[in-house]
């Protein structure tokens, strides 16, 4: 676990040979709770990467029914945690507002009591893209900051979690999950013990709790800046100053927007399993509905392009025949023409050997330079129209290896798309709520 961008699935990219999406920046990649797996010691280690309560395209509220809908159903199916990876940016200078959010909503979902099956795993040390290294003095300056302060880590360090440092290695990765499996313990969280023993529905949940406070005090900021606002809108109509008075109203209906938002997120809590399950059954039927209509659609695609491909080269090959028999006609009325010349020039030889009179001799010798002529400039028409139409073929050729292979791509474009469709199907086969309960705690 960890905020959007500490590097949750680039860490488990590092173990698993399966195929994961990996986010860059800030923008989050993982949307829903994923599975993947890898061999530790003859072994099969799963690894569970879930989204961020930061994350960039989904509210808390989700994020938080999606988690704890699948450490709920593990625990129905008696999986236990062997361990929590709790991800931090070392990158980033202090802790910021969504960092420490997140941070409260994890202690929470886990519980203290857990917290000594929790390593605090330091990321971004290096980074490749920009080239940037935090030094060890500053990097261990903010693990101290990070350890000594009860608000950020030194609570849990003081209920038995420790802090690891990930390099961004394969080595250093399969260490820290290495050293958990190690412990062979199994852990029980407070919200599966919470949804599943004690039946409670989620907003009765001390994650929940965490977050309905979180939104109240995000509420209560934006309705004193309403009020602050509602002030500063009585004086810009007093300056008569219309452009103040429009930037107050864009941020009052941001402000009402946000307000709204909060109060989204709280109702959203107000929920147990069962409609949980309910939301998700429907919402893996239409995923299923999509990724088939997905399928169908890639599969007539490579259909049409690889109908398309066999008529580009059909048509490639009766061009190729129908160039060589130009080329041979070409060749065979060059030969003809060759032949002619020649009895021509015989045949003129012959006459002008025949021939005494000096003035007839001289109009034929000027005769046979005129052919000769009329001959080399045909020859060297026939040689350019040659080329011409040998330059042409090669163009024709290049725009229709261009479009076979423009073909190509697309056909490889759309299996390739199948494999993902295929891919996010068998990640989300996970997420079937079918699985999992089997309608147990649908009564």
């Amino acid at each position: 676990m960890g905020v959007t961008g500490a590097g949750k699935s680039t860490f488990i990219s590092l173990l698993s040979d399966q195929e994961i999406e990996i986010g860059h920046g800030l923008q989050s990649c993982t949307t829903k709770v994923g599975v993947y797996y890898f061999k530790y010691q003859g072994i099969r280690i799963f690894l569970v990467d879930t989204p961020g309560f930061d994350d960039t395209n989904r509210s808390d509220s989700e994020v938080l029914k999606d988690v704890a809908f699948w450490l709920a159903a593990s625990y129905t199916k008696e999986a236990r945690l062997a361990g929590i990876i709790y991800l931090h940016r070392i990158s980033d200078p202090k802790m910021g507002g969504s960092a420490l959010r997140n941070l409260r909503m994890f202690t929470k979902l886990c519980g203290s009591n857990n917290l000594k099956s929790v390593v605090l795993v330091t990321t971004h040390w290096a980074n490749a893209e920009t080239g940037i290294s935090v030094t060890e003095s500053t990097g261990q300056a903010r693990i101290n900051e990070l350890v000594e302060k009860k608000d950020f880590w030194g609570a849990m360090i003081e209920r038995g979690s420790r802090v690891e440092r990930h390099d961004g290695s394969k080595q250093s990765a399969l260490r820290i999950v290495g050293a958990i499996i190690d412990r062979k313990v199994r852990v029980v969280l407070d919200i599966q013990r919470q949804l599943i023993d004690e039946r409670m529905n989620l907003d009765d949940t001390d994650a929940a709790q965490a977050l309905r406070s979180e939104l109240i005090a995000e509420r209560k900021k934006f309705e004193a800046r309403l009020v602050e606002l509602k002030d500063d809108m009585e004086f810009a109509i007093q300056e008569k100053d219309m452009i103040w008075q429009q930037k107050i109203k864009e941020e009052q209906a941001r402000n009402k927007a946000d307000i709204e938002k909060t109060h989204a997120e709280t109702a959203a809590l107000r929920t147990n399993l069962q409609k949980i399950a309910k939301e998700k059954d429907e919402q893996f039927r239409k995923f299923q509905e999509e990724m088939a209509a997905q399928h169908r659609k890639y599969e007539a695609q490579i259909k049409q392009t690889t109908e398309a491909l066999e008529a580009a080269r059909e048509e490639q090959r009766r061009r190729a025949d129908e160039h060589e028999r130009q080329r041979r006609e070409d060749a065979a009325q060059a030969a003809r023409k060759a032949e002619e010349y020649q009895r021509s020039v015989i045949e003129m030889q012959n006459r002008m050997r025949e021939e005494h009179d000096e003035a007839i001799l001289a109009q034929m010798e000027k005769e046979k330079q005129d052919r000769e002529r009329w001959y080399q400039q045909q020859r060297e028409e026939a040689r350019a129209a040659a080329e011409a139409a040998d330059l042409r073929w090669e163009s024709q050729q290049r725009i229709e290896r261009a479009r076979e292979q423009r073909l190509i791509d697309e056909k490889n474009e759309a299996y390739r798309r199948i494999k993902e469709v295929e891919r996010e199907q068998n990640k989300r086969a996970w997420y079937n709520p079918s699985r999992w309960f089997n309608g147990k705690y649908r009564d």
